[in-house]
């Protein structure tokens, strides 16, 4: 294998993993915010409309900017 493919390789898995932390995290936060569990990707009776549409933007935004800063953290350290 090439170095290069290597690196990217790792820098997807660091990136890929910076975003399940940042979404557990998040999760985390929720719970405790709201008392309740995060809503689920599955409907439920419990959960309302806007429940699920705030959990989806909180997390996906959260778990993507985490993403993209290991990446972008990671690409320029090995652009150096």
């Amino acid at each position: 294998m090439s170095d290069k493919l290597i690196t990217t390789v790792g820098i997807g898995l660091a990136a890929a993993s910076a975003g399940m932390l940042a979404r557990k995290t998040l999760q985390k936060s929720w719970e405790k915010v709201t008392n309740e569990p995060a809503p689920k990707d599955k409907g439920s009776d419990n959960t309302d409309l806007q429940e699920a549409v705030t959990w989806a933007v909180v997390s996906g935004i959260g778990a993507g900017a985490a993403r993209m800063a290991v990446q972008y953290a990671l690409d320029k350290r090995n652009s150096k």
